[in-house]
């Protein structure tokens, strides 16, 4: 059958093709499915990064953390660039705080030493970056164990 004018050729109307029901009902529950995967992970990523999450976690000072922790107290006491420091602390080396505050405290107590910027006391702040380290309790996903590096041997 031979064309004579484009006219006589009818093409059916393109539409995309339509969902069935069950098909229609499999892409939204991918979609609620995919959306609370979603939602757990933010909210996972938002609960772990909180201080709420770590709260009462701490460890308390062990006795050698807390005479390090008198002894950088009367170093930045003796050198009297940072009394604020002190005041911090003094404050966490209080019998009845509990761990968190003696963590926040010390944290503090670093910031104003960072602030005050004396060379003298370089050796304070990273002293107290350690104590700060060891009441900080380690996540699972962290490990104590170094891994091994890949060493090249040459076979002389």
């Amino acid at each position: 059958m031979a064309l004579n004018s484009a006219e006589t050729l009818e093409l059916k109307e393109a539409s995309p093709r339509r969902l069935g029901r069950g098909q229609r009902i499999a892409v939204v529950v991918l979609g609620i499915i995919l959306a609370g995967a979603a939602c757990v992970i933010i909210g996972l990523a938002f609960v772990q990064g909180s201080w709420w999450y770590s709260y009462m976690t701490d460890q308390a000072l062990d006795y050698e953390s807390r005479a390090r922790v008198e002894a950088i107290r009367d170093e930045v006491d003796a050198s009297g660039t940072a009394p604020e420091a002190v005041m911090w602390l003094n404050a966490a080396l209080e019998s009845n705080a509990d761990p968190t505050t003696v963590r926040s405290h010390l944290l503090a107590a670093q910031e104003v030493l960072e602030a005050a910027g004396d060379p003298n006391l370089a050796e304070a702040v990273m002293e107290l970056q350690e104590i700060i380290q060891t009441i900080r309790p380690r996540h699972f996903g962290m490990t104590t164990t170094p891994r091994p590096a890949p060493t090249l041997e040459w076979p002389w």
